[in-house]
């Protein structure tokens, strides 16, 4: 298995935008902040992708997603790991996710806890997923960089 995680190129949107509808998961400001997205290439097919919203010193993970035929060999967790690593790298000091169904895996993995959501609402107010109503039962979770 040969990969590549590697910051994406605006050419890789489209790939991205189906992997996510294909997951059900949200695409609404994936492409305003698609500069701050990385993606994983086998070849020159695109098999998953994690992005972050930066908010000044607070930053949104969302968007984490791997091609069903690709699940089960840790790309999740090796994308998580750089995009956490991205975030460090680029002044963000807390980051926080919506979740429905992967809250263990963000705990268990790399320390993200449970947190209010509303202790963020100000801070990630201009974010599309944020204020999402699909988004509004989902877990939140926070991890200090």
């Amino acid at each position: 298995m040969d990969i590549q995680i590697t910051p994406a190129k605006s050419i890789d949107l489209p790939a991205v935008l189906a992997l996510l509808i294909e997951a059900k998961l949200p695409t609404e400001g994936v492409q305003e902040h698609f500069v701050d997205f990385l993606v994983v290439r086998f070849g020159e097919q695109i098999v998953g992708s994690v992005g972050i919203e930066r908010y000044g010193a607070t930053a949104l993970l969302r968007s984490l997603v791997v091609s069903p035929r690709w699940r089960n060999q840790q790309i999740g967790q090796q994308l998580t790991a750089q995009a956490i690593t991205y975030a460090q790298t680029n002044t963000v000091s807390e980051l926080v996710l919506l979740t429905t169904s992967a809250a263990d895996f963000f705990g268990r993995h790399f320390g993200f806890v449970p947190a209010q959501r509303n202790l963020f609402d100000e801070k990630l107010k201009n974010s599309a997923e944020w204020t999402l109503n699909c988004c509004a039962s989902a877990i939140c979770l926070v991890k200090l960089l």
